[in-house]
């Protein structure tokens, strides 16, 4: 969808609006304002933004000097100057004077509402435009909350606000939301937004595939603005490209030309020779182009037309962003015009399909080394690059976690396309930089929003920023968090009080607000701040191998579901091996890691079938085959970090059998031939965050803190659904076993409160939380521990810590153990991995976490968790402690007890090193001081015979 011209209407009435605005007689400087003024209004209605932006600074600066910057005449020529920045794509500069017109607003005695509703529109179109689809909802909100407080009857104002709402969840895909909306403000709205409501009806009807009813819409669209415009006009062109896109989807092809015909020759009456609207008549063209059918039965003619067609199409597709201001002619330096390009959004969609026509042209010749196919594959590697550092740019500079990751769903497929095509090179030269750019852009489909916070935090402490806008920041960050927990839970009241439930959101919106301006004044402020924080310091493979031992190797997995067979890609690293390779796989592969997790996780263990226990175990050897069996020889007796994805992300690849047992009888557990009994095998989330977050020096005064609250059968509201806290008798036991072998600071039962949490986790190496956890799917945020429920109505010790309370913690902890149900799992969001408790912890800080994939039961925990730290005691690596205190249940288990359910759900992530040293270390440091006692001895004795022969002589 295009830019809204939604400034038009607003421009014409700002003359007379300043001239009404004082009774103050008009002098020169006055009157010249007032042209200037009007002359920028020319100059944008012939879209010319720039020129306009120059007599808007004038006109800007006379207001300032009749009225000083607190007036509305300064506030409204802000306004226009951030309007025309977002024309020419320069959003910061936008947002910059925007904001400068609300302070002015804001400064008056009696601000105009109506005047600020309207700047919190323009604010989120910004952020819409800039791919932060969460802040441009909050600023949309924000503005229909202000209007419905004005007295006036502003419906149609807040169709207008609606309209907004809708094309960003378009952006969002969320076509149902689009037309529920379109539904209930169309016949309320402006003539001109009801022109905007039925174009995007009929998109989503497209994208829905409701052809016949999409077709029909869109001749309304075009008929509709013939007859509010002109037939010459550019809004009329852009509903002719609009339908002709929809021709193409439905291979109506000649059809489509026609309407593009029509399209053209509007541009060409109009002289129209750059614009978002001219991109996308190219797009549409080459979209054409593209898809026309090669009417051929010889294979090399074939090869020649459809080459001839793409080459065409991707041309029109290089003309769309030469449209758009971004000069393609050098590749490796295209940062300033990606800067100064009209649209970011359109800009993003033309170079993919520049790419992805370069990918085509390659798949016309079949073989791999031909020179054609290989120079195509490169050239589609260059303008996909291009494309990734644009996603990557734009999503650092969200703030929020959940509009990161927002953004993160919604390009994975290009992420994931990015790799394929990779491969594809790859397979053609063997080239190790074809490897090292698909891994880079692997690496930003995993956990990327956890990595772009923890470089914020180092950007932070390496830079100039203050210790004091850094605490603001924390203070800021914390009421964040304290107001979102407070209106989830209005929201979630039996009887919900709008007017608190507004009060509170208009408090959130002002929290958001600020601490964006913050993150704002430190970019613009601290230079070496923003060079680190959007520096690329992603960590390359040759670093990898340097990190890993010779005992040690990484795999990372892409998993692509995407497309109609699924695909699955890994990165394999040794200390003196890598290796880049596609694995064979299809829906039974998906269907075998459902299967296995379903049977492991299932809380009907207990009641196990002897045909679910066969069929687990061929899912399980099914899955060993396909994941390491080409690596057998190379992982034997090694330890293992797999950085998974998607659905495999809940697996514990422990539980993969390296043989398929004898399943004619019944499945004896507890003799199964278990990837375990050969491997150590741990788990990260990224490589990056592994690696370049991997603290291994104890910073911590003390060494444990455990808690492990007592539960009464209390009954809690969680999701709309009544839930009781059942007792876990286990848990206590397990604290006071963990006590025996490590020096523990213990809260428990009435003592194990949230805020006891709060106030002691900074000080201590390793944290055990042994307690009941509850995970939220569609609110990760409040996902959330249950510490012991004392009801108490303050948000830091109400008994609940959230996984948003988390994120705010301060800690140095090297380890954190969660003994809990379900802290390793969440939903899975593509793009970002799964939303887990656990992320929280590393957020906040902590390298090393054990966490649980389903819910443990409570006797077997015990066991584990005592088993663990007596290894880690010991000096074993995390995994390794992990790994034995497995075994040693597995050892000591019957074959029921020994069902995967009791023993697997425990897994570790992130850093692996011993946290104690191993009393191997202490026993050579005594050898080596008897020794040395010894020699020292033998030493003495030789020196005095050797004086006394020296006496005697």
């Amino acid at each position: 969808m295009k830019l809204r011209p939604t400034f038009f209407l607003l421009i014409l009435l700002i003359p007379s609006t300043l001239l009404n605005a004082n009774n103050k007689t008009l002098n020169t400087d006055s009157i010249r304002a007032i042209n200037t003024y009007k002359t920028a209004s020319y100059l944008i209605r012939e879209n010319n933004y720039t020129e306009a932006i120059d007599s808007l600074k004038i006109s800007s600066a006379l207001w300032e000097k009749i009225y000083s910057k607190d007036s509305y005449e300064y506030a409204i020529t802000q306004n226009v100057l951030g309007i025309s920045y977002r024309n020419l794509g320069n959003f910061d500069k936008a947002i910059e004077h925007f904001l400068l017109a609300e302070q002015s607003h804001l400064a008056v005695s009696s601000p105009n509402k109506m005047a600020i509703a309207r700047l919190y529109n323009n604010i989120g179109n910004v952020y819409k435009d800039k791919l932060n689809y969460g802040t441009a909802l909050e600023y949309f909100q924000r503005a229909i909350s202000i209007y419905s407080t004005v007295k006036e009857d502003l419906v149609s104002d807040i169709a207008d606000v609606q309209y907004n709402i809708a094309e960003n969840y378009y952006k969002q895909d969320k076509y149902y939301k689009v037309l529920e909306i379109i539904e209930q403000y169309y016949d309320h709205a402006y003539s001109d937004t009801k022109l905007f409501f039925l174009s995007l009806k009929a998109a989503s009807l497209k994208e829905l595939e409701l052809n016949d009813e999409a077709y029909k819409s869109y001749i309304e669209v075009i008929e509709y603005a013939i007859d509010f415009y002109s037939e010459t006009d550019i809004n009329v062109a852009f509903e002719y490209l609009s339908f002709a896109n929809f021709l193409i989807s439905t291979y109506n092809y000649d059809e489509a030309m026609e309407v593009l015909n029509n399209a053209k020759s509007i541009f060409d009456k109009n002289k129209i020779r750059e614009g978002t609207t001219l991109a996308l008549y190219y797009k549409a063209l080459g979209g054409l182009l593209e898809n026309l059918k090669v009417e051929t039965k010889g294979i090399d003619s074939f090869r020649e037309q459809k080459s001839a067609n793409l080459h065409k199409a991707m041309e029109c597709y290089k003309k769309g962003l030469k449209a758009l201001r971004m000069d393609i002619s050098n590749l490796s330096d295209i940062s300033v015009s990606i800067e100064n390009t009209l649209s970011l959004t359109e800009s993003l969609r033309l170079l993919k399909l520049v790419a992805d026509t370069y990918t085509q042209i390659a798949e016309i010749y079949d073989e791999q080394k031909n020179s054609q196919r290989i120079e195509s594959l490169s050239q589609a590697l260059d303008y996909y690059a291009i494309t990734s550092n644009m996603i990557q740019q734009a999503r650092k500079e969200i703030y929020s976690d959940e509009n990161k990751i927002q953004l993160s769903e919604l390009e994975e497929a290009t992420f994931s396309k990015i790799v394929q095509t990779a491969y594809k090179a790859y397979e053609a030269e063997t080239n190790p930089k074809i490897a090292e750019f698909a891994f880079t852009n692997a690496e930003r489909m995993k956990a990327s929003s956890v990595f772009d916070r923890l470089s914020d935090q180092l950007a932070k402490e390496n830079s100039l920023v203050p210790d004091s806008l850094t605490e603001l920041e924390r203070t800021l960050n914390y009421r964040i968090t304290s107001q979102n927990e407070k209106l989830f839970d209005l929201r979630q009241a039996e009887e919900s009080d709008n007017t608190e439930i507004a009060i509170a959101d208009s408090v959130l919106f002002q929290l958001k607000k600020q601490r964006d301006e913050l993150t704002q004044y430190l970019e613009k402020n601290y230079s070496d701040y923003y060079d680190l924080k959007y520096s690329d310091a992603t960590i390359s493979t040759s670093e990898i191998q340097k990190n890993l031992d010779s005992d040690e190797m990484l795999f990372e997995y892409v998993l692509n579901e995407t497309d109609s067979i699924p695909e699955l890609y890994v990165f394999c690293f040794s200390k003196d091996y890598t290796e880049f390779r596609k694995l064979n796989i299809d829906s039974d592969f998906i269907h075998a890691v459902e299967e296995a997790f379903r049977f492991m996780s299932n809380s009907g263990y207990l009641f196990t079938r002897s045909d679910n226990a066969k069929a687990f175990c061929v899912a399980s050897h099914q899955l060993y085959q396909k994941l390491f069996l080409p690596f057998e020889s190379q992982i034997q007796n090694k330890k293992i970090t797999v950085i998974p994805d998607g659905k495999l992300s809940y697996l514990p690849f422990d539980a993969l059998l390296t043989e398929m047992p004898d399943t004619t009888g019944q499945v004896q557990f507890n003799r199964l031939p278990y990837m375990i009994l050969n491997n150590s095998i741990h788990y990260a989330y990224s490589a990056n965050l592994l690696f370049k977050f991997n603290r291994q020096q104890r910073k911590a005064k003390n060494r444990l803190l455990a808690f492990a609250p007592e539960y009464r059968s209390d009954t809690l509201i969680f999701e709309n659904e009544k839930l009781v806290l059942v007792p876990l008798p286990g848990i206590q036991r397990e604290v006071d076993l963990i006590s025996k072998e490590i020096k523990t600071r213990l809260f428990r039962g009435e003592n194990a409160t949230e805020i006891q949490f709060r106030e002691e986790s900074k000080q201590h190496d390793i944290l055990h939380l042994a307690m009941h956890a509850f995970i939220n799917d569609s609110l990760p945020a409040f996902s959330r521990f249950a510490f012991t429920q004392n009801q108490n109505s303050e948000p830091e010790n109400d008994g609940w810590l959230n996984t948003a309370d988390i994120y705010n913690l301060d800690l140095n902890a090297r380890l954190t153990v969660l003994s809990a149900c379900n802290t390793g799992s969440g939903n899975l969001r593509k793009g970002e991995g799964i939303m887990s408790l656990a992320r929280g912890f590393l957020y906040a800080g902590c390298p090393s976490i054990v966490m649980t994939l389903w819910e443990v039961e409570d006797n077997a925990g015990t066991k584990i968790m005592s088993s663990f730290y007596r290894n880690l005691k010991k000096g074993r690596a995390t995994d390794e402690a992990l790994r034995l205190a497995k075994l040693k249940y597995l050892e000591n288990a019957n074959p029921r007890m020994a069902h995967p359910h009791y023993w697997l759900g425990y897994v570790s992530i992130g850093n692996t090193q011993p946290l104690f040293r191993s009393y191997d270390f202490y026993f050579f440091g005594l050898l080596i001081l008897v020794l040395t006692g010894i020699i020292t001895d033998q030493l003495i004795i030789r020196i005095k015979k050797a004086r006394k022969k020296r006496h005697k002589n």
